[in-house]
């Protein structure tokens, strides 16, 4: 996590859907977002290999485009897209067995919000570490953040 996103009272994020499952990532790495129905957009679901199952289709989407140290680049997420301060105290690093067996470098931490029975899991990821798709998209202008 960048050191600058985070503070003691909490760490902003923007959080998305992906398929069945609740997604997010700092606030300080997204530049921009606009509304897409591009069904050729780059899509986060195909990127980290959730299964159609969990990764619906759904009417409504949103192309978040992340600021990288090797340049901009654009995905596909399902909306709602929230942006969220999270307190840090909700933040749980990776079980040892969960990080020594999980294949995406981008997966950083759990954290659930709520409580029983309507607690939500949140998966943060680190956007410099996604899976990188070279697209016409990230060659444009960046859109406006929403």
């Amino acid at each position: 996590m960048d050191p600058l996103a985070t503070d003691v009272s909490g760490i902003d994020l923007v959080r998305f859907g992906v398929g069945a499952l609740t997604l997010a990532v700092e606030r300080v790495k997204v530049r921009g977002m606009c509304k897409t129905q591009d069904p050729f957009a780059p899509s986060l679901a195909t990127l980290l290999q959730i299964p159609q199952s969990a990764a619906a289709a759904t009417p409504l989407g949103r192309l978040l485009e992340f600021d990288h140290p090797e340049g901009p680049h654009s995905l596909r997420v399902d909306e709602p897209v929230i942006h969220w301060r999270l307190p840090t105290s909700a933040l749980r690093p990776l079980p040892p067995l969960l990080a020594a067996r999980q294949s995406l470098a981008c997966v950083r931490a759990l954290a659930y919000i709520g409580h029983p029975p309507d607690d939500r899991l949140i998966i943060v990821l680190d956007a410099w570490q996604l899976p990188r798709l070279a697209t016409a998209a990230d060659h444009e202008d960046p859109p406006v953040l929403d």
